[in-house]
C-alpha cells in the first residue's frame, strides 16, 4: 500500500467583486472542516464535519479572517495566519503539509499576486449575492479563469449564491451558465449565525451541503486518511511553525 502524503487540497475563496461574503464563508468553511464546533457544545456533537486539520491563509489586506483567527482559532482547532500572497505557494509548500486541507481567503482585486494563488489551487469557489451587480462582475471572473486554463492552471472553478433570502435564483442562475461557470446547488441562505460568527458563534448548520461537496470534491476525506496512515505530524498552535 502507497502511503506516501499527499498534498492537501488547497481552495480559494474570490471574487473580484466586494461584499459577496468570501470571509465569511471561508471562516464557516474552516470551522466545519475542522470539526465545527468549540469543544463542549451542542452543535460538536452533532456536527458533520470531518476533523480535518485546517489551515486558513488571510491575503486580504483587510485582514478580516486573520483578526477572527486572535481570537478563536484554537477555540475551533484551527491554524490561522496572514500573508501577503507573494510567492504563497513557494512560502507554504512545506509547512501545508502538516494539513489536510488549505483554505485561502483572497483580496476582491485582479492582480500578480491574486492570479499566482489562483493558478495554484485545485479549487475555486466563488460566493455571489442574488443581485446583478455580483452576477455581472463573474464576466472578468470566467474570462481570468479562462486565461488561467489556457496556462495551464488546474482549478476547478464553482459559483455559490450566497446569502440568499426569497429571491428568484432561476435568472441569475441562467446568466451564470451563459457564462461557462459552474453553479453549485448549495446556496447559502441569510442566517443571523454568520454576524455571530464574528463573536466566537458557530457557522450556520445551511452550510453543512456545501461542506460535504467540499469533502468530496477536493478530497479533503482521501487527505484525512492518508495523514493519518502516514503519521503526518499536525500542526501545532505556535507561530514558528
Amino acid at each position: 500500500m502507497n502511503t506516501a502524503h499527499l498534498a492537501p487540497p488547497r481552495i480559494a475563496f474570490w471574487h473580484r467583486k466586494g461584499g459577496t461574503g468570501k470571509t465569511s464563508l471561508a471562516i464557516g468553511c474552516a470551522v466545519r472542516l475542522a470539526g465545527g464546533s468549540a469543544p463542549g457544545t451542542h452543535a460538536e456533537r452533532h456536527s458533520p464535519a470531518p476533523g480535518a486539520r485546517v489551515l486558513l491563509l488571510d491575503t486580504d489586506p483587510q485582514g478580516t479572517a486573520a483578526a477572527w483567527g486572535e481570537r478563536f482559532a484554537d477555540r475551533f482547532g484551527i491554524a490561522v495566519r496572514a500573508d501577503s500572497g507573494f510567492a504563497l505557494w513557494r512560502d507554504w509548500a512545506e509547512r501545508a503539509n502538516r494539513f489536510d486541507a488549505v483554505l485561502v481567503d483572497c483580496p476582491p482585486t485582479v492582480s500578480p499576486e491574486v492570479m499566482e494563488i489562483l493558478a495554484g489551487v485545485d479549487r475555486l469557489l466563488v460566493p455571489t449575492r442574488p443581485a446583478w451587480p455580483d452576477v455581472w462582475a463573474l464576466e472578468s471572473v470566467a474570462d481570468l479563469v479562462a486565461d488561467l486554463h489556457r496556462q495551464g492552471a488546474r482549478l476547478a472553478v464553482s459559483v455559490v449564491f450566497n446569502q440568499v433570502g426569497d429571491e428568484a435564483l432561476a435568472p441569475f442562475a441562467a446568466a451564470i451558465a451563459d457564462l461557462g461557470l459552474d453553479l453549485l446547488p448549495e446556496a447559502i441562505p441569510r442566517d443571523g449565525a454568520w454576524p455571530a460568527l464574528f463573536g466566537g458563534g458557530e457557522p450556520p448548520d445551511s452550510l453543512a451541503p456545501l461542506i460535504g461537496t467540499l469533502v468530496r470534491s477536493a478530497r479533503i476525506d482521501m487527505a484525512i486518511e492518508n495523514g493519518r496512515m502516514t503519521g503526518c505530524p499536525c500542526w501545532t498552535s505556535s507561530r514558528h511553525y
